[in-house]
């Protein structure tokens, strides 16, 4: 089976195609989807440091040299986090599933599984792209007044939107990795739903506990 076979099986027939992902893992093939998800991200962070201007009220106009830096650090940020969360959710999963008697190996069956679950996400880029570009150019003012000024932005429609879409996508990332844990690992379904679930819980905590501080629920 090709890497599109497999990219397409992932997409129309989770079950059986991670069954012969977890059976011949190829690490190449899911470095190359976080790859590109991360590429995505990168570029939806260099168009948001362009839509969004931050101004500190007391601090003098910030040097072009501070904001190119931010920039950077921003774009190279996003690039590195798929990658870091990529090897975080494999540690976690390859944990769990072996301390309920799990038979899988980290490497390279559990991280190529994890690498295709997040095939989703590689949508999820152009989505949050997509947002980046419809946005008009913003300016937020930041005082002693006014500190959470950012969040203006973060309670907009179209943000809200992304996030919702953004956690429909996780959900489908987490239905990819049920299957890949529950073959890997051969261990339960009910176990392989747990496990799979916790990324998917966690981001669900997290924009709740995001909602709240902004005060929208």
């Amino acid at each position: 089976m090709s890497f599109i076979e497999r990219i397409k099986g992932t997409i129309t027939n989770p079950n059986n195609t991670m069954k012969i992902i977890a059976q011949e893992p190829m690490i190449e093939e899911a470095v190359m989807i976080v790859g590109i998800y991360a590429a995505l991200i990168s570029i939806a962070a260099y168009l948001q440091s362009y839509k969004i201007t931050l101004v500190f009220e007391g601090v003098p106009n910030m040097p072009s040299s501070m904001q190119s830096i931010m920039t950077i650090s921003s774009i190279v940020f996003a690039l590195i986090t798929p990658f870091l969360t990529w090897f975080i959710i494999a540690g976690v999963v390859y944990l769990l599933s072996m301390a309920i008697g799990g038979e899988g190996r980290f490497y390279p069956q559990v991280i190529t599984i994890t690498g295709y679950s997040m095939l989703p996400m590689i949508l999820a880029g152009f989505v949050s792209i997509g947002v980046f570009l419809m946005m008009e150019p913003q300016t937020v003012n930041f005082s002693p007044a006014n500190p959470g000024a950012l969040n203006e932005i973060y309670i907009s429609p179209i943000y809200l939107t992304f996030e919702f879409v953004g956690i429909i996508l996780q959900a489908w990332c987490t239905l990819i990795l049920f299957y890949g844990i529950r073959t890997a690992h051969n261990i339960s379904s009910n176990a392989s739903a747990i496990i799979a679930s916790i990324p998917i819980a966690f981001s669900l905590m997290s924009m709740a506990f995001a909602l709240r501080e902004f005060r929208i629920i």
